[in-house]
């Protein structure tokens, strides 16, 4: 099979010369490049011409950003490893039926356009005027939230936090969670294979004290994550944004809580290789309070025998009835299809934001405090609720368990997705074609 593809490559670079001559008939006229296999992935290949294109994007984004570009070859090399990649995982999607509908990537093209300031029509028009293709970006969307998407149904749905974890988690690290902090960090990730042999493990390490050493001396950081970092966001300069703690890996957080904004952390080892960390900045660091709402309420659902109309008709003569002196407990016991609360007259209690659906709670804010609201519809079915009180609430404890709960999850899912990436990337065949002129040596890896 392997040799199969071998041939094909061969063939289809021979298909990509085109003898300018056969047309003139000029039998003088040298052959015209038109493109070349840069990759053989599995079943399908990566073009010169597709890694160019990737280069060149790569190189644009940099530049906008003002990082400083790592040599030709070097950027190449990992913008190649990165497409190789994510090759691998949309092969696995298509295997298992993993796709994302239209409405889905119209959502996040309006997203990505608000968080630009922009609208979608505006965001088109400046990508087409820098030189892209619109197809070839909403293709690119589509292709990172199958990825995403992918690395959910995988990774997530296999990680569970148990309460003793928590608890586990909270004694040891006390006092060092803050809920409202964040920190702005990047990282240039040394790797180690999963198999590593001592000696591998020392040259990743020496190579992770080479380069720390060069950021002593001055090295632009984002310039050698580029150019050196086998991380996820390497061609962004190893930037990963800011986080708040339940977002950071678990061997970051450690190091993080004791350096401040532009030291450089020495090696640290996790199971994918050595990270060296910078701490770009902290912000926030505030305590968390939320308002609780005191809600009680009056459910009729939709039913074969109980209509929409019928059910939002009931609920506007019981309205009726409680404006005019009727007691709400008393009508919630006798009408409310809420079993969980109608004995106790349809007292929700306090309610914190986020508790109930969007439809209730965007009701629930805008009524004032001792009235009863209008019939409203959720996918419950029709209710009318009274707002009893509101309050503030120091949530700050309640927020640090929810913290630790995050952090533990975010630690298993990002130490068990490293290790699935290492996996399929080990199990495909990969074979690199392109040469020492260009970017990288042949390297061929077979599953």
């Amino acid at each position: 099979m392997h040799r199969l593809l071998n041939r094909l490559a061969i063939l289809l670079l021979l298909a990509a010369l085109v003898p300018a001559a056969h047309a003139s008939g000029s039998p003088q006229a040298p052959p015209v490049l038109l493109d070349r296999i840069a990759a053989i992935v599995n079943n399908g290949v990566i073009t010169q011409r597709q890694l160019d294109a990737r280069t060149a994007q790569i190189t644009a984004e940099l530049q906008a950003r003002g990082t400083p570009v790592p040599p030709p070859a070097t950027l190449q090399r990992q913008v190649l490893n990165s497409m190789i990649l994510n090759r691998i995982q949309l092969g696995i999607a298509g295997y298992n039926g993993i796709t994302v509908s239209q409405q889905t990537l119209d959502n996040a093209l309006n997203q990505l356009a608000q968080n630009n300031n922009l609208t979608v029509a505006q965001m088109r028009s400046r990508i087409v005027s820098e030189g892209h293709r619109w197809n070839a970006f909403t293709q690119q969307l589509r292709d990172h939230l199958i990825i995403q998407k992918l690395q959910q149904r995988t990774i997530d749905q296999s990680i569970h936090v148990t309460n003793q974890e928590v608890r586990d988690f909270l004694a040891q690290h006390a006092g060092q969670i803050d809920p409202g902090q964040q920190y702005h960090i990047a990282q240039i990730l040394v790797p180690i294979a999963g198999a590593a042999s001592p000696r591998d493990i020392e040259t990743a390490l020496n190579e992770a004290e080479k380069l720390r050493g060069e950021l002593e001396h001055g090295a632009n950081f984002a310039k050698l994550a580029v150019a050196h970092s086998a991380g996820q966001h390497a061609l962004q300069g190893g930037d990963l944004g800011w986080l708040t703690a339940d977002q950071m890996p678990t061997y970051f957080v450690r190091a993080v809580n004791i350096m401040k904004p532009g030291q450089i952390s020495n090696p640290i080892r996790s199971p994918g290789g050595f990270h060296l960390v910078k701490l770009l900045g902290v912000r926030g660091g505030q305590k968390v309070n939320i308002t609780q709402t005191h809600v009680r309420q009056i459910l009729i659902k939709i039913t074969p025998t109980t209509s929409s109309a019928q059910a939002e008709a009931k609920l506007q003569r019981l309205r009726r009835a409680i404006e005019q002196g009727a007691s709400f407990a008393t009508l919630a016991q006798t009408n409310s299809d809420d079993t969980a609360s109608a004995g106790n007259g349809g007292d929700l209690g306090w309610v914190d934001p986020g508790q109930m659906s969007p439809q209730f709670q965007h009701v629930m804010d805008n009524t004032p405090v001792g009235t009863v609201s209008k019939p409203f519809r959720t996918a419950d079915g029709w209710h009318i609720i009274e707002v009893l009180g509101r309050r503030k609430q120091d949530a700050t404890d309640k927020a640090i368990r929810a913290r630790a709960r995050q952090i533990i999850f975010q630690r298993k899912q990002q130490d068990a997705l490293d290790a699935w990436l290492r996996r399929i990337r080990s199990a495909a065949y990969v074979h690199i074609l392109l040469d020492s002129h260009t970017a990288t040596s042949a390297s061929h890896t077979a599953g």
